[in-house]
């Protein structure tokens, strides 16, 4: 017999493409469970408002993504193998359904649920900056070297990834983009990190 948690879970994934594709202040409780086919009753005694439910597809959505941005890559000791190997991974990551959904309902409702963007901003985006500073820290110490970004690098590298392959996608636009030459804008988003990247050595910062 399936666990509370389990019904819950199963739940949200069920509800979840509707929640994003949908203005808060279009949502209902009954018109959830009228299209997505499920129980009224259950939607209620889980989530008891529609306030409640979009906080629970929010996290969940943040959840997901959390778990899909683990980067099984070994870290290469060159640093600009890392960077160009962790670029790859994060470009899939922000293509994949779950990523783009979660960013769909930021642009769409962040600015008038701070706690959403601040998720998004704290969790997601925190983690994928932290983990490319920390992977070029390991490349370093492969020899001997404290490697480090330049302030904000790291905040560049995700926003420009994110802003070609998913939210300029995302947002209207009057002009029709050319397809993106992903190998190409991949070479310029290493190239910029790497130039942000920095060894100390003895007090002094010299070019990784």
């Amino acid at each position: 017999m399936a666990s509370r948690f389990q019904n819950r879970h199963r739940m949200l994934e069920e509800v979840a493409g509707l929640v994003v594709d949908r203005p808060f202040e279009q949502l209902s409780m009954n018109g959830i469970a009228d299209a997505c086919g499920v129980s009224l009753w259950a939607l209620r005694y889980n989530f008891d408002n529609v306030d409640r439910l979009f906080r629970a597809v929010a996290h969940h959505l943040v959840e997901k993504v959390l778990d899909q941005a683990r980067c099984p890559l070994p870290v290469s000791p060159v640093v600009v193998d890392t960077i160009a190997d962790y670029a790859r991974f994060v470009a899939d990551l922000v293509r994949r359904p779950d990523y783009r959904d979660l960013l769909y309902l930021v642009v769409r409702n962040g600015r008038h649920h701070e706690w959403l963007r601040s998720a998004y901003e704290k969790r997601v985006v925190g983690r994928i900056c932290a983990d490319l500073e920390q992977r070029i820290r390991q490349s370093g110490e492969a020899h001997g070297l404290n490697i480090v970004l330049r302030e904000h690098a790291a905040q560049r590298f995700h926003r420009r990834i994110e802003t070609e392959l998913v939210l300029s996608a995302l947002l209207p636009s009057p002009v029709e983009r050319a397809p993106v030459d992903l190998d190409k804008f991949l070479k310029e988003i290493v190239r910029e990190t790497f130039e942000a990247s920095y060894a100390f050595e003895w007090g002094t910062a010299t070019a990784a």
